[in-house]
């Protein structure tokens, strides 16, 4: 029954870190791609203006939304400026994770 409690544990601390390493990577990734034109609390890229702030979007946006205006920003915003994202699954997962935790 020990070794039991143990696994749960394990099994709790690791999920624990995998969200804390998840979000850690979308903030890398927002920093990567994303920081030139956008902001965050006022601090963004040289071109921060182009793209604005990202405060609150996760109160404005789903996750639907954000995962297919990332794809195609056109098909959502017919005058956007932002051009198409191309990105492994985990990287989307993150990104659209971290998006929505703006609040």
């Amino acid at each position: 029954m020990r070794r039991l409690g143990q696994g749960i544990l394990a099994l709790c601390l690791v999920g624990t870190l995998g969200h804390a390493a998840m979000a850690a990577d979308a903030k890398a990734l927002f920093e990567k791609k994303c920081k030139v034109c956008h902001s965050i609390a006022g601090d963004g890229g040289a071109k921060k203006e182009v793209g604005g702030p990202l405060d609150g979007v996760g109160k404005k946006r789903d996750e639907a939304w954000l995962r297919a205006y990332f794809a195609d920003p056109k098909s959502k915003i017919e005058t956007s400026k932002m051009p198409k994202m191309k990105l492994e699954d985990d990287e989307w997962d993150a990104l659209v994770a971290y998006m929505l935790s703006l609040k």
